[in-house]
């Protein structure tokens, strides 16, 4: 099992690669996707900055990959390879 410091490493990794792919990446989204992915990652970060430290690291982890989800890896599937 992972350490708790390693899973914030990996949280982080998908957190940034979120934004660098919504602010960075031309390609074009439903709004439906984006509004979602928005809810997880501020609902993560929401939880992150809970006054009382009482901070569920398995709640924001699901959130982040569940943004990740919708935006990294929804584009990469749609890349497809025509075969003539």
């Amino acid at each position: 099992m992972k350490s708790e410091e390693a899973r914030l490493r990996d949280i982080q990794a998908m957190a940034y690669h979120v934004m660098d792919d919504l602010h960075l990446n031309e390609t074009s989204r439903s709004e439906k996707d984006l509004r979602a992915a928005l809810d997880h990652m501020a609902r993560a970060v929401g939880m992150l900055s809970d006054p009382d430290r009482n901070v569920t690291l398995n709640y924001v982890e699901e959130k982040v990959t569940l943004a990740y989800q919708l935006v990294v890896k929804k584009k990469k599937s749609k890349k497809r390879i025509k075969v003539q």
